[in-house]
């Protein structure tokens, strides 16, 4: 009797360290709850890790109805050893997270510090001619920044979709854009681009007359700002 509770208390033993060891290589995850009232599926996720396995570089895809989005914060198995984050809610100010992995799960609030918006009004020269398919504009953030934030020299600049918006007939448009100049974060700028509505496909890129690349990020624009179509 007393050897075969011996062999139950060992088997005991055997299982939970089975059950502790099993734990420990739990891959890690990190969770970031959104702030109520934000729509998911306008928010912008990106993120690089650091681990035995090197770097890597991803985003989370938005969803409509999510509370909070979660990602692995491993690759091929390894955990990572440090997570850095770039966050956009529209309508706050972008987030940078710095979080070291020393869990399994990791979980943060975002938070949405208000931003206020600066009014753009444009003109496209010439305007854009009908191809029997209708155009719009995607207005995008592109954060040369974020090389220096995420630690590495070369790969794609982190883009955040702004706005969307449709060109009278005679090519004139009006948007908001966040004040990111109020922010201050380093160097970026926004990026528009026509496209077709239905495809998807770009049309020509848009560039302020007289620049060689997007529109600088200021406080306040001219009246009227015209862009050139160039090749996209």
């Amino acid at each position: 009797m007393r050897s075969c509770l011996l062999g139950i208390l060992l088997l005991g033993s055997a299982s939970v360290a089975a059950g502790q060891d099993s734990a420990s290589r739990e891959t890690p995850t990190v969770t970031l709850a959104l702030p109520f009232g934000v729509a998911s599926e306008n928010v912008h996720l990106n993120y690089f890790m650091r681990g035995a396995f090197g770097g890597y570089g991803s985003f989370v895809r938005a969803q409509q109805g999510q509370s909070a989005y979660r990602f692995v914060a491993a690759v091929d198995g390894k955990p990572a050893s440090e997570v850095k984050i770039i966050a956009y809610l529209p309508g706050c100010e972008i987030q940078t997270l710095e979080l070291a992995v020393s869990g399994t799960t990791l979980l943060r609030d975002l938070v949405c510090k208000p931003l206020g918006s600066v009014h753009l009004r444009g003109q496209i020269s010439p305007a854009p001619i009908a191809q029997g398919e209708p155009a719009e504009i995607e207005v995008a953030y592109e954060a040369f920044w974020d090389h220096t934030f995420f630690g590495f020299t070369d790969g794609p600049v982190t883009s955040i979709h702004i706005a969307t918006v449709v060109p009278d007939q005679a090519g004139q448009f009006e948007v908001d854009v966040p004040d990111l100049h109020a922010q201050n974060l380093g160097e970026g700028q926004f990026q528009l681009t026509l496209k077709a509505v239905k495809s998807g496909n770009p049309i020509a890129g848009l560039k302020p007359y007289n620049s060689a690349s997007g529109l600088a990020v200021l406080s306040s624009y001219p009246s009227l700002v015209t862009f050139v179509a160039n090749s996209p």
